[in-house]
């Protein structure tokens, strides 16, 4: 956890091993012991912010009973994640910075197959171009959630600057929410179908 604190607060390349286990209180020879080098244990505190990510995405995923019901509640795991784990959500956006470099090189790969191919399934079951879009593709949508959702953490302070809103209220996060899926349920929904003409009414002269 000392490790995910720094890492998080100044980078890969501005937080050092002697750093880490000052504050932790331990031996740099116990930490290379399980580590090896800076990099690994980067790569492990990387892991373990992006388990417990995945964690809340496969609970969302596995409980939805439906199309719209997996979307409200993926879009509820974007906006809250950062806010009960804000450092992990710093550290990701650090590793963003790094051009995704850390796990790259990791022996822990990032993988969101299981929530892309539980809405693949959701998507095959229900996109019947009836009530939702025949079209919709499960990354695609996956990516939108994703973006609606991270811009009140990723900007959240040059936001709240240019529009004059915190962004980081409890009253924002409700708006950004409710908003969220207003506009993505809007957007995956079936355009209402015409109505057919009535082989009966007499066409006019």
């Amino acid at each position: 956890m000392t490790a995910i604190a720094l890492f998080s607060q100044h980078g890969y390349d501005g937080a050092s091993v002697n750093d880490i286990v000052a504050q932790a209180g331990v031996s740099k020879r116990m930490v290379y012991h399980y580590f090896k080098n800076k990099a690994l244990l980067y790569q492990e505190a990387l892991s373990y912010a992006y388990n417990e990510l995945r964690a809340n995405e496969q609970t969302a995923i596995t409980e939805a009973t439906s199309l719209e019901d997996a979307v409200k509640r993926l879009i509820r795991v974007y906006f809250g994640f950062p806010r009960e784990h804000p450092q992990y959500s710093r550290l990701m956006r650090w590793e963003n910075l790094n051009e995704g470099q850390g796990l790259k090189n990791s022996q822990f790969p990032l993988s969101k197959d299981t929530v892309v191919n539980r809405l693949k399934a959701i998507i095959r079951r229900e996109a019947d171009g009836v009530t939702w879009r025949a079209d919709l593709k499960a990354p695609q949508l996956l990516i939108t959630i994703i973006g609606m959702c991270q811009v009140y953490v990723s900007h959240r302070y040059t936001l709240s600057q240019g529009l004059h809103i915190d962004l980081g209220t409890d009253a924002a996060i409700k708006r950004g929410i409710a908003n969220a899926e207003h506009y993505l349920l809007a957007g995956m929904r079936s355009s209402e179908p015409l109505s057919p003409v009535d082989s009966t009414t007499t066409k006019p002269h």
